[in-house]
């Protein structure tokens, strides 16, 4: 309900009444002279202008307060005279201004946020930053718009009590701009922030989800609407289709997947599209045969793999191979939706994954997949023995995907050493499927280049998740820690 907003009767400290004008008078020049000639006003006489009169509103920490109205109109001056006043008590604590934020052209997105990898790519992701390869990139390297969301992350991350954004989200592509909206107010009541911002577009009320909502129109007139907080998904998600696909929409997405971009075994498929736009596809296939997390979970399935047992897999298991959302609608719960939406529509008892991107964003448990913590199954002994043994040999593991670190180091190996890196390339770091490709036959060579590439191909700590069909009752239930 839409109210006018008048002087309330009771007054505390959490009631802010703002009056503010601006008195001005021109120069006289022939123009302003025949301007006001024209209009009938005084070209010389001081004239004052009412922004705001008997401006009375109830904010409350916590609250997350949106100011709209036409350019000109005021906002910018409310916002700053509320921030001023925010500044004063001490229940709001201490304010942060985007204006108030300096970021070095040079630094890096992943190492500007955060305590730690995840965090980092948490809060650039809540930011609206969910391209793989701007995490890697610097400030100055960016658009305008990927600089304010990097500005909206830093503020995320700055452990202040009350956010204040003038222009909010102007720069950005409607659709970014909502889905930075919803992200913003989701982590300000998650971290019990308080958030004002002003800007011209009304577009952002549902997702931005405010406690308070100004209009301020031109004059002083302006009306102000309370909301009773009430949680909800982004917008963007009520559009939503999902819907059986096929490999040609895969071949859309498959770039924004940064690993490898081939399937194999591929049994089912289903997108999710708005309109006619292709934002999201999920691909479902054949198991592995033999997986020591699900022998874990599932000791029935364990033991020597015959045809039979091959056959009970196949029947039993499927496993999703790829999820890929388009990256400008990361963050509002479409990877989740795909995986929560499809895992009853293909119809096994069971449906696993294994993925090194759930260490950093747990949507397949929100999705309703259970997470096996199984002993050993990240790593077999021989695997870290002979990372060890790369230690050894000078290599700094948190940087074998750098090619340029992996050379500099190959290049200073004797031959001795460079023989016994090859042998632990060759039992590592080449899987199965690639010991007879051109790469390998190059390391054999003594390629020290094919060396470093293969070094990057080195395994991460994965990810095994299961989930357990309900309408399948008569199977057992996996067991986890």
């Amino acid at each position: 309900m839409k109210i006018t907003v008048s002087i309330p009767v009771k007054i505390s400290k959490k009631i802010f009444k703002i009056d503010k004008s601006f008195s001005t008078k021109s120069e006289i020049t022939k123009r302003t002279v025949e301007v006001s000639n024209a209009f009938g006003i005084g070209v010389d006489e001081a004239k004052n202008f009412e922004i705001f009169k008997d401006f009375t509103i109830d904010i409350n920490p916590k609250d997350i307060v949106y100011i709209t109205g036409e350019s000109g109109s005021g906002k910018s001056v409310l916002l700053r005279e509320l921030t001023n006043k925010l500044s004063c008590i001490d229940e709001f604590g201490k304010v942060i201004r985007d204006s108030d934020l300096r970021i070095d052209d040079n630094e890096i997105l992943v190492e500007g946020v955060g305590k730690d990898t995840k965090d980092a790519l948490n809060i650039l992701s809540m930011a609206g930053l969910n391209e793989a390869f701007l995490f890697l990139r610097h400030y100055k390297e960016l658009s305008d718009g990927q600089r304010y969301r990097y500005k909206i992350a830093k503020m995320l991350d700055s452990k202040k009590n009350t956010w204040v954004m003038d222009e909010f989200c102007s720069t950005l592509d409607r659709i970014t701009a909502k889905v930075v909206a919803y992200c913003v107010q989701k982590v300000a009541r998650k971290q019990g922030k308080t958030v004002l911002v002003a800007t011209t577009h009304d577009d952002l009320l549902y997702d931005l989800n405010p406690n308070i909502h100004i209009e301020k129109r031109f004059g002083y007139d302006f009306r102000i609407n309370y909301y009773k907080y009430e949680p909800r998904d982004c917008s963007l998600l009520k559009d939503i289709l999902i819907e059986e696909g096929s490999v040609k929409d895969y071949k859309k997405l498959m770039h924004f997947h940064y690993r490898s971009s081939s399937l194999a075994f591929t049994k089912k498929i289903y997108v999710a599209k708005i309109k006619d736009e292709l934002v999201g596809i999920i691909v479902y296939g054949s198991p592995y045969f033999n997986l020591k997390a699900r022998n874990y979970a599932l000791p029935q399935y364990s033991g020597k793999i015959t045809k039979d047992k091959m056959v009970i897999i196949n029947r039993d298991f499927l496993r999703i191979w790829r999820v890929i959302v388009l990256p400008k609608y990361r963050s509002i719960g479409l990877g989740v939706k795909l995986v929560k939406d499809t895992l009853p529509l293909v119809n096994v008892p069971y449906v696993e994954t294994i993925a090194i991107m759930a260490k950093y964003n747990p949507f397949f448990e929100k999705a309703g997949m259970i997470r096996i913590n199984a002993p050993e199954i990240e790593r077999d002994r021989s695997y870290r023995k002979n990372l060890e043994r790369l230690e050894n040999l000078g290599f700094n593991l948190d940087l074998l995907s750098s090619k340029k670190h992996s050379l500099m180091i190959i290049n200073q190996l004797r031959e001795d050493q460079i023989e016994e890196l090859k042998r632990i390339i060759h039992k590592n770091f080449m899987a199965k499927k690639f010991r007879g490709n051109s790469l390998l036959k190059s390391i054999e060579q003594d390629d020290k280049d094919a060396m470093a590439e293969a070094l990057k191909r080195h395994r991460l700590n994965p990810v095994y998740l299961l989930w357990k069909n309900p309408a399948f009752k008569e199977y057992p239930e996996p067991f986890y820690m």
